[in-house]
């Protein structure tokens, strides 16, 4: 049986992240392969301290995700290279059936002895195919099969050893990487920093972990608390609640956990067990105390925790979202401006509103389409490319040819055209069959943009008629004639930084 692809195993780790599945694996089955990925994921899901972090939080969850996925693919990596390693070895074993009946009788000897020789802990038995292959044993095609079959079992046992030798060596310090991790999350949370920004800063990191570059984009993330704009424009181009409302939100109110039950009236009393969506105040009080932590865990590890206890037993994991009516605002085209005239602070501010837009987009799982623009555009799909940034932290390289690609922007000397730009956002609204009609639009940028031709400058009326929002996020000073053309403009003013 072949191991499953990639793939496979990054859905059974998100399942437990988004749903709490546990890998489930049945061992001493006959005929069937030993997975060793699905039986370390089977341990580490079925361990209750990881179960209680990662269940609680989507902080931890994503952490939890990269980390172990990086270390799946780093196993899979391992295994193809111990494979491409055999490969020789098994095109020899395949030319034995080319073989001359001379050279059967002249090679078969050496050959069993330098199998042998070679997989001596692979369970080769050089003892009984010699005794098949003596007395012109040779001459028998059944014994030349037996002997194939037995070659290839003992090169895919040299595969597995290899393999299961690496994830042996590794799994300690993967369990090492994980725990530093989680304790710094467990730090973050102490001193108050919300889940949503230490996710959006997770999400910025590139290649390996490290505090000191967290803590850079955490810096860069927390420009949302200096300027309140950020949050108030990514709000307005999400979806809005409205009592009248066709399409629905999902909404969380108060903190990090919210109970998901039929009403008020459906608690029934106060039980003992680990569920985190019923869990009482004073529990979750002990979970939020880093002094209380480890009595904490080890009160969800003995099912000892106090809970409330529902007639209906509507079970939700702590953090998924209440549904309300809403209107539906269409996705995002989100226009950001990467001229010369925006590096420096304007870039870090970008960085964090985009940061947010992003965040947005995936709760809300609404599409976004980013154009870079300056003298030319580079157009990009920002959920695709969510998802690839995640892929390259865990180690999938996914061939680079986006801007963009290291979270921050490429600046370019010279000034901004916005005449591509325009084209491009104009035949997003119109593709008919392309999911960005009835976009809302959004421009990141301090405005000092020439104006285009007549004909374009016009169709922003045109647009707005039939229900697009154009929205712009200026940074810095300067004066501005665009104002007429769009719905709002939020302004905000930074002081650069003195230079000696």
């Amino acid at each position: 049986m072949e191991y499953l692809q990639p793939g496979h195993y990054l859905h059974l780790i998100r399942q437990f992240v988004d749903k709490g599945d546990v890998v489930e694996v049945e061992k001493d089955v006959p005929d069937v392969r030993e997975d060793y990925l699905l039986e370390y994921l089977s341990d580490i899901m079925h361990n209750p301290l990881i179960q209680a972090k990662v269940l609680s939080s989507r902080l931890v969850g994503q952490i939890f995700y990269e980390t172990v996925g990086r270390f799946v693919l780093e196993c899979l990596h391992a295994e193809n290279f111990a494979n491409q390693r055999v490969s020789g070895e098994r095109g020899q074993m395949e030319k034995t059936r080319e073989w001359s009946i001379q050279k059967k009788r002249d090679s078969w000897q050496s050959l069993v002895d330098g199998i042998g020789d070679k997989h001596e802990e692979d369970g080769f038995d050089i003892d009984f195919l010699k005794k098949r292959f003596h007395h012109d044993g040779w001459k028998d095609p059944e014994n030349w099969e037996m002997l194939r079959h037995e070659w290839k079992h003992a090169i895919d046992s040299q595969v597995l050893r290899q393999t299961t030798e690496h994830i042996e060596k590794k799994k300690s310090l993967v369990a090492k990487s994980l725990q530093q991790k989680l304790d710094h999350a467990q730090k973050l949370r102490n001193e108050g920093v919300s889940e949503e920004q230490a996710l959006q800063a997770w999400t910025m990191m590139e290649g390996q972990w490290t505090e000191t570059e967290f803590e850079k984009k955490l810096n860069i993330v927390r420009i949302q608390n200096q300027y309140p704009e950020i949050g108030d424009v990514v709000r307005l181009m999400g979806r809005m609640t409205d009592t009248d409302g066709k399409d629905r939100v999902a909404i969380q109110t108060g903190k990090s956990q919210q109970l998901s039950h039929s009403s008020g009236s459906d608690i029934e009393g106060i039980s003992i067990g680990r569920d985190f969506n019923a869990l009482m105040p004073m529990e979750w009080a002990q979970y939020t105390d880093a002094d209380m932590e480890k009595l904490f865990l080890h009160k969800y590890m003995t099912s000892k925790l106090q809970v409330f206890h529902y007639k209906s037993e509507m079970v939700k994991p702590a953090r998924h979202l209440r549904s309300e009516r809403a209107s539906r605002r269409g996705p995002m085209i989100v226009c950001v401006d990467s001229s010369a005239s925006m590096s420096g602070v304007p870039q870090k501010i970008e960085a964090s509103l985009l940061a947010k837009l992003e965040q947005t987009a995936e709760t809300l799982d609404r599409d976004c389409f980013m154009i870079d623009f300056s003298v030319d555009i580079h157009p990009i799909e920002l959920r695709s490319r969510r998802q690839m940034k995640s892929m390259e932290r865990m180690g999938m390289r996914v061939k680079d040819q986006e801007n963009f690609s290291k979270g921050l922007f490429p600046f370019i000397g010279g000034g901004t055209d916005a005449q591509k730009m325009l084209n491009l956002t104009f035949a997003l609204l119109d593709n008919n069959n392309d999911r960005y009609m009835n976009a809302d639009v959004l421009w990141i940028t301090d405005f000092l943009i020439p104006r285009t031709d007549k004909e374009l400058m016009q169709r922003f009326k045109e647009y707005q008629k039939t229900g697009t929002k154009f929205y712009g996020f200026k940074i810095g000073d300067g004066h501005s004639d665009w104002e007429q053309y769009f719905d709002k403009i939020y302004e905000i003013r930074y002081v650069p930084p003195r230079r000696y």
